[in-house]
């Protein structure tokens, strides 16, 4: 199982838009059985050294998306108003550590 991360820094005047952009991108992926992302801001109630807003959801594996399989309303204008307004745009990848995991290298 994987994490996987959005983060866009923005200025803090964005952060909203931003916010309610990557909701629309999420719930389109949703739609298509991707699993539900929680979507958080940082920096614009809350102290923080950047202003940003990042998008993050569970996955079972890492695979590249195939272009035809992303939903029109990303590739028709979602993704191109996302990029307009971001400062940088980052994407993290993690893998969750559990039991089993941890079972398989003799660590427990």
């Amino acid at each position: 199982m994987f994490l996987v991360r959005r983060i866009c820094k923005v200025e803090r005047k964005d952060i909203w838009k931003v916010a309610s952009m990557l909701h629309q991108i999420c719930n389109e992926y949703e739609e298509q059985g991707r699993t539900e992302a929680t979507i958080y801001v940082m920096g614009f109630s809350t102290p923080s050294e950047t202003f940003g807003v990042c998008a993050e959801w569970k996955q079972e594996s890492l695979e590249a998306i195939n272009f035809t399989k992303v939903p029109d309303k990303i590739k028709s204008s979602l993704s191109a108003e996302l990029m307009d307004i971001v400062d940088s745009y980052e994407i993290e990848f993690h893998e969750i550590v559990t039991k089993e995991k941890l079972k398989d290298r003799g660590l427990i």
